[in-house]
């Protein structure tokens, strides 16, 4: 009875010797115990080794070749004239292409600067000589010596500039003064105001000339008679 209970059959035994040990399956009952056959475990077959895989020898990268840089792209030469392949006048010279003018090389016109009237008043005013001139042009200590206060530079409709003022143009040294000459800027005199003998116009120490312009020292006559126009170098 106590080998049919188990499935690989048992003993009887006085002592269990595991937990799956019964009683009252053996005679006597007590004290004997059925134990179930110790059937040992079945021995595991040995796993093969896997085959030994030698590791992959790591590949270096390829190096890559260095590619020349490209030449540089040279411009073109500009076109030039070809030779004439025949003397003048039996052939025309070749044409030679013009390069357009673009507008970045053409200069910007020069503006023209303003230019003040010639007025008959101001030559009556300075009857040795004067000249309308521009203000912007005079320091104030030249404005004091050489011009006029008052309004004199008339444009031909009559009417008065206000960039212009009437400025002499000479006036005399000691040199002049001496021989009771007068100092006069031959370009604006009225010659047939005064009645001079001759003049010295080669002579710049008988007179003191503003900027810009020519003076001479001219000699009144002495008892005799003079003339109304240019009179000759002394």
């Amino acid at each position: 009875e106590c080998s049919l209970h188990f499935t690989f059959g048992g003993y009887c035994t006085l002592e269990p010797v595991s937990q799956k040990c019964r009683r009252k399956l053996c005679k006597p009952y007590p004290p004997c115990w059925c134990c179930p056959n110790q059937i040992p475990p079945p021995v595991p077959s040995p796993v093969p080794a896997p085959p030994h895989v030698p590791s992959p020898v790591p590949i270096p990268p390829p190096v890559p070749t260095p590619v020349p840089a490209p030449p540089p792209v040279l411009s073109p030469p500009p076109p030039s004239c070809p030779p004439p392949l025949c003397p003048p006048p039996s052939c025309p010279p070749p044409s030679c292409p013009t390069t357009p003018t673009t507008p970045s090389s053409i200069p910007p016109p020069t503006p023209t600067p303003p230019v003040c009237p010639n007025s008959d008043c101001c030559r009556a005013t300075y009857l040795e000589g004067g000249s309308c001139t521009l203000t912007s042009t005079l320091t104030k200590p030249e404005k004091t010596k050489w011009c006029s206060g008052s309004k004199q530079c008339l444009t031909k409709i009559g009417t008065f500039d206000p960039k212009c003022v009437c400025c002499k143009n000479c006036k005399p040294r000691m040199g002049c003064k001496k021989m009771k000459g007068k100092c006069v800027d031959p370009a604006t005199v009225n010659w047939a105001y005064f009645n001079f003998v001759c003049c010295y116009y080669d002579d710049t120490a008988k007179c003191l000339a503003r900027k810009g312009s020519d003076c001479a020292c001219c000699k009144k006559p002495n008892g005799g008679q003079g003339g109304h126009n240019k009179p000759p170098s002394c």
